[in-house]
């Protein structure tokens, strides 16, 4: 049964990248290293990231929350 699916999307992947191409991978310049601010600011209060608390739940039933400073 598998190898049987797996032909069937390698067909099938043939045909569609007669049409698209291979997948384009990068941005097509050179590009720098990714340099990210060390305490960026809170998209909602502009506070500093590290004064805010984030809440994780032990199970995945209930999201992350993060509270922003007073």
């Amino acid at each position: 049964m598998a190898t049987r699916f797996w032909r069937f999307y390698e067909l099938m992947n043939r045909g569609i990248r007669t049409f698209t191409g291979p997948a384009q991978v990068g941005a097509g310049y050179v590009e720098g290293p990714d340099v990210r601010p060390t305490d960026p600011p809170c998209p909602l209060c502009t506070k500093l990231m590290s004064l805010h608390a984030i809440t994780r739940s032990d199970d995945q039933h209930r999201a992350t929350r993060m509270t922003c400073p007073q």
